[in-house]
């Protein structure tokens, strides 16, 4: 896996304050890429050692609410055909067929990645109607009880006797 690179994107899509500490390890342990209290990002890191990279993420920070993290990674490598064959066999169409298929995987992550963010931005919105609807609500029936007050008020001005009012 020397010389390619590992590609990833995540987001938070539900959860309080959407954001979460993100840390990428190489096989020795080394940090490689850090993100701390973000709610969604994208890394791509490149393979200089073999072994397993380890992917961390973290909610210290907030211990009372859970969180839901949607993560799409790529190792970026692209199937190597080249061994079967050699290269003075391969003609440019099959080489452009391993290009399309590269770009036709790295079209797949994009799609993946703008579906998380979709989701993620969904639960935004359906929480912000939710919340205005309520607040409509809540504002209506503030403006309904002044008008009951008022009309109350302006009918027992009305119905005093003419020396008692004060104009």
């Amino acid at each position: 896996m020397t010389g390619h690179t590992i590609s990833g994107a995540y987001a938070v899509t539900q959860g309080s304050h959407m954001d979460i500490d993100v840390r990428v390890y190489n096989p020795k342990s080394v940090m490689v890429y850090e993100a701390l209290r973000e709610g969604e990002g994208k890394f791509t890191i490149p393979t200089n050692e073999d072994g397993s990279y380890k992917l961390c993420f973290s909610n210290k920070m907030s211990m009372v609410s859970h969180k839901t993290v949607k993560l799409v990674v790529d190792n970026g490598e692209a199937p190597d055909l080249t061994g079967l064959a050699k290269k003075e066999h391969m003609d440019s169409v099959e080489q452009t067929l391993i290009t399309i298929a590269h770009s036709a995987r790295m079209i797949a992550f994009h799609q993946e990645e703008y579906r998380q963010l979709h989701d993620r931005h969904l639960v935004t919105v359906t929480s912000t109607n939710r919340r205005v609807k309520w607040w409509s609500l809540i504002e209506c029936l503030a403006v309904l009880a002044v008008s009951g007050m008022q009309v109350a008020f302006i009918k027992r001005l009305f119905n005093k006797p003419m020396n008692k009012r004060m104009v």
